[in-house]
């Protein structure tokens, strides 16, 4: 696929502030949330994926194999179990939150461009975070 191993970085976010004020994280937290820089890319490697997220603190790497549930550190203290699955230019991200809440992230990528929809089982809207490559 034409979007392996490109960098995609943050562009813009739309109704992201909604979804973040949802979360009901510190302020500090949330506003460290909302005014990150990320970028991230997607890569193949054998029957698995590794998808690299690069943050302010540093680069965060998830391998999965599509459809294979694994957990994640999502803070020091909670680790969710995610299924990320890929199908074409759609890679899917369900994470279970150990309080049984769901957050959705749906990928979708093109050669230009990386559009993450992000729905929740605790919050009614949709959010978006555009990247560009």
């Amino acid at each position: 696929m034409a979007f392996f191993g490109k960098l995609y970085t943050h562009e813009s976010n739309e109704n992201f502030d909604d979804f973040v004020n949802s979360l009901n994280l510190p302020e500090e937290q949330a506003t460290a949330y909302l005014n990150s820089k990320i970028s991230q890319k997607i890569e193949k490697d054998g029957d698995e994926y590794v998808l690299t997220t690069n943050k302010p603190s540093g680069p965060s790497v998830m391998r999965f194999k599509s459809g294979v549930e694994f957990d994640e550190k999502i803070t020091a203290e909670v680790i969710g179990k995610n299924t990320i699955t890929v199908d074409g230019n759609k890679v899917t991200q369900v994470q279970k939150l150990p309080d049984g809440k769901t957050i959705t992230f749906a990928r979708e990528y093109s050669p230009d461009k990386l559009v993450v929809t992000i729905t929740a089982s605790f919050w009614n809207g949709t959010a978006k975070r555009i990247y560009v490559a």
